[in-house]
């Protein structure tokens, strides 16, 4: 039975999935080895790598004649169809997006334990802004524990080529760095020396990284999505007014406008705008507006209008329930609707992430509820919430 499941897993991953690479991935993304990557050895081993978009564990896997067992947001299993069957069949294991999953560190070790090579996203989600997040601790405990190979994976122009928000791929360049580790290396150190390594390894800004600078990245409608993202303005501080239309994005309150490149690079529209020199000084901004707000404890955070609130069924998936007001305190997130007000302590949510661009998802007790957008940024609710529960503690210590 587990020849023949491994005999389907390859087919799936030497044929199927590789000629979607050869006939769409490699066209569209234009990604390679760099000319220092090792081999991949011989399984079971783990891969470890920055995630900037979506196809990230496909680019990498493309080098392995050995197929992945790829960590991958359970939202993916939800329901039926191709996608659900294909990621069944090539052994991929579902975790909770921007949590800590017990039962997918569990699946990961026994992948490991069978022979197989597993590869996994320690960040949890793909990168808000271009530079790697903060990642969850546990996997350098995990390779202690199995004494195998170790292979660290760094992508360059992975997320400029298509950032989370954005509605169109860029034109340019993503290399892939691999680096094999063997078991030998990790003689000696601790748990959290093995992290660290693994850290600085996978590190990546791709909107800073003077590699990505020097090469021309390009492309079309590059501002529109954006305001999924972004929603301070820079000149006035207007909150929810931007909008995006092909590569300028506009504040409809004071009427300032700026350009975005491929490289996310701004440039002020008119000789009295202010501008911030690219999308992560803008992003920065942002975290720091949002934590002078969370950090004065008063009155009402931020608002958005006209928001679909889904509810999760007894079969896994989403519904829209009703359209309000989503109102934040310090205390409380509520969704005020012409029937009345549902509400959810702050005390009482976790696991906040961005959902398939438009969704904020966040978890109370055993249910999750989803927040549905319209041109507006649910990234927004996601800094808001993450900052009310302490994430600038999580930031200090360095890891999730």
């Amino acid at each position: 039975m587990k020849k023949l499941q491994y005999a389907s897993r390859w087919f799936i991953w030497n044929i199927l999935s590789k000629s979607f690479n050869a006939l769409y991935l490699r066209k569209k993304y234009n990604y390679s080895l760099t000319p220092d990557s090792q081999r991949f050895p011989r399984p079971p081993f783990l891969v470890v790598a920055n995630h900037g978009t979506f196809f990230d564990p496909w680019m990498v896997g493309q080098y392995s004649p050995w197929p992945f067992s790829i960590m991958v947001n359970d939202d993916g299993f939800r329901g039926k169809g191709i996608s659900q069957w294909y990621l069944k069949n090539i052994g991929c294991i579902p975790k909770r997006k921007g949590a800590s999953d017990y039962k997918a560190m569990k699946a990961t070790l026994q992948r490991l334990k069978e022979g197989y090579p597993v590869c996994v996203f320690p960040e949890g989600q793909t990168t808000w802004d271009g530079e790697t997040q903060l990642l969850y601790k546990g996997l350098e405990k995990m390779v202690i524990k199995m004494n195998c190979p170790l292979v660290t994976v760094r992508l360059r122009g992975n997320f400029l080529s298509k950032p989370w928000w954005a509605e169109t791929i860029r034109k340019g360049r993503i290399t892939i760095e691999m680096k094999v580790h063997d078991p030998q290396e990790f003689q000696g150190i601790t748990s959290d020396e093995l992290f660290e390594k693994i850290k600085s390894s996978i590190y990546q800004n791709d909107i800073k990284d003077p590699q990505n600078l020097q090469y021309p990245f390009s492309g079309v409608r590059l501002a529109e999505g954006l305001e999924r993202f972004v929603w301070i303005c820079m000149q006035c501080g207007s909150e929810d007014t931007l909008q995006t239309e092909g590569n300028i994005i506009k504040c409809a309150s004071c009427g300032k406008s700026w350009e975005i490149d491929a490289h996310c690079r701004l440039k002020g529209v008119g000789e009295d705008t202010n501008s911030l020199h690219d999308l992560k000084d803008w992003a920065d901004m942002h975290r720091e507006k949002v934590k002078e707000k969370t950090s004065s404890g008063s009155g009402v955070l931020t608002v958005t209008e006209n928001v679909t609130v889904q509810n999760e069924n007894d079969d896994r998936t989403f519904v829209n329930t009703n359209t309000g007001k989503a109102v934040l305190t310090s205390d409380t997130l509520s969704l005020e609707t012409e029937s009345g007000t549902v509400s959810w302590p702050v005390s009482e949510i976790e696991d906040c992430v961005v959902q398939k661009k438009d969704l904020f998802e966040f978890r109370h007790k055993e249910r999750y509820v989803r927040f549905l957008f319209n041109k507006k940024s649910p990234m927004k609710w996601v800094y808001y919430l993450r900052y009310l529960k302490n994430y600038e503690d999580f930031e200090k210590r360095g890891y999730l």
